[in-house]
Formats: structure tokens, C-alpha cells, sequence
């Protein structure tokens, strides 16, 4: 139930950020998010972390740089701060691995946020995509795989492995980017979640486990029924976004930004790293 509350708080919060971004390019959404975030990550870093015994330490390491430099012509001497420099080095791990691991869910649950948004695209309503559904004891019959499609037009063949449990065929969204997917009384929504550029696009469904949907929020919840699939993905096209002179994944656009925007912040706000 808690899962189920943080996931529609955090993907209500996202779209309300991104509101201004709904009919303009997905870019410029991908762009704010990714800066906001830096700056999100970095003041976290800053709450969580002994920004004063890393001050020290790292003024520490310095001297022991430069104690090392003016006495290359002493090998003993070289030696012993060395040694001193890599107990500092241990001793600053320490100190940023808790900010780190604090940083870490929020880091990912944003994530999963941004790669269901901008990660991959429907497409054109001629662009065939492949739906592919697990049972999970026994595949039925040929003749006994119902599948009706709401918004979305079933193409054949239906192929069918019974070593894997799994039964797929292609879809063709009819009108718009929304649809719905009915197989054997198990039903699920497919496709976008919202008509607007950064909205949600579901890649499948299975019918529980809410912590992996709050992680994985293009996982959608399907009604399960008991001669039904338990779980079922679909092979979206990913998305490329020309920028910085070449096409790039949403997740190259959001690392080089988000660590631009904290280095920045960093800078602005003297956040020892």
C-alpha cells in the first residue's frame, strides 16, 4: 500500500513539474528534469554528508600531495606520506559513502521516472509492435487464446513456446498512443499514460509486487485472471535525441546534464565533494 502511495505521489509531482514541457519537444523536458535533479542530488549530498571533517580531510590530502612532490629526493620520506595519504583516501571513502547510499533511491527512483517518460516511443500507428505474454504453470490450447484489443488491432500469427511459458504476437495501436489488452479474462492498459510529450509509457504489466512498480513505473498493473498470463512485456522502440552533435540515449542526456548541474551547484552553494 506505502509503495502504491509514494509511486502515484512521485509521478504526480513529476507531472506537475513538466507541465510547461507537455507541447513542446521531449528534449526540453528531459533537459529541466535532468538539471533539477543535479541540484536535488547535490543539496542531499550536502544535508547527509559531515561537510566539515571532509573540509579538513581533504585540505589534509592536499598537504600530503605537496609533501610528497617537495620530497621526491627522499624516498623514505615519499614513502611515509604516501602512506598517510592512502589512510586519507580510506578514511574520505568512509566519509561520502553515506551520502552516497542516501542519494541512491532517490537517485533511482528518478530513474525509473525519466526512462519510462523519455526511454522509449509508440511510434506511428503503422509501426507494428510485439507483445509477449508469461503464463505461469502451462501454456492452454492454440484455440483457447482469446485476445481482444481495445484502441489496438491483434496482427497474426500468435506464436507460441512452451518451453518458456510465453505466447506473442503484434499489435497495431488504431487511434492514438492508448489501447488496452485483454488475454483470456487478464486485462491491462498499453501504451501512454497521457496524451503529452512526458507522459508514462507503459512496456508491460504483471499483477502485483507495487515496490517493483515504484521503481519500474513502466511496468503498468493488470487484473489477473486465473486462465490468464501472470506478466507480459511489449518491444517499444527506444527513443535517440539529437543534441550535442550526435543522437543519445535519454540516460547519456540526464548523466551529462544532472552532472553538469551539480557541479555547478556545488559551486554555488560550497558543497564540499
Amino acid at each position: 500500500m506505502i509503495f502504491n502511495i509514494i509511486g502515484s505521489v512521485l509521478k504526480l509531482v513529476l507531472d506537475i513539474v513538466l507541465l510547461p514541457f507537455r507541447s513542446i519537444p521531449s528534449i526540453w523536458g528531459l533537459l529541466f528534469i535532468s538539471m533539477l535533479a543535479g541540484l536535488v542530488m547535490i543539496s542531499i549530498f550536502r544535508l547527509a554528508s559531515n561537510q566539515k571533517k571532509i573540509s579538513r580531510l581533504r585540505k589534509k590530502m592536499l598537504g600530503e600531495i605537496f609533501g610528497i612532490l617537495l620530497h621526491v629526493s627522499s624516498p623514505l620520506t615519499v614513502m611515509r606520506f604516501a602512506g598517510r595519504l592512502i589512510l586519507s583516501n580510506t578514511l574520505y571513502l568512509l566519509y561520502i559513502i553515506k551520502p552516497l547510499l542516501v542519494i541512491a533511491i532517490p537517485f533511482m527512483l528518478i530513474w525509473g521516472q525519466l526512462d519510462a517518460r523519455y526511454g522509449t516511443d509508440i511510434g506511428n500507428q503503422n509501426t507494428p509492435v510485439t507483445v509477449t505474454i508469461e503464463y505461469e504453470d502451462s501454456l492452454p490450447e492454440r484455440d483457447n487464446i482469446t485476445v481482444i484489443g481495445t484502441g489496438i488491432e491483434i496482427k497474426p500469427p500468435v506464436v507460441m513456446v512452451d518451453t518458456l511459458r510465453q505466447v506473442s504476437f503484434r499489435i497495431i495501436f488504431e487511434e492514438g498512443i492508448i489501447g488496452s489488452l485483454d488475454v483470456n479474462g487478464t486485462s491491462s492498459t498499453m501504451g501512454a499514460t497521457g496524451l503529452w510529450n512526458g507522459a508514462i509509457i507503459l512496456r508491460g504489466f504483471d499483477g502485483g509486487n507495487a515496490l517493483k512498480r515504484l521503481f519500474c513505473p513502466w511496468v503498468g498493473r493488470a487484473a489477473l485472471a486465473d486462465s490468464g498470463p501472470i506478466s507480459g512485456w511489449y518491444s517499444l522502440k527506444a527513443v535517440r535525441y539529437r543534441i550535442l552533435g550526435g543522437h543519445r540515449s535519454w540516460l547519456a542526456v540526464f548523466v551529462v546534464f544532472s552532472s553538469v548541474s551539480a557541479i555547478a551547484g556545488a559551486k554555488i552553494f560550497n558543497v564540499k565533494i
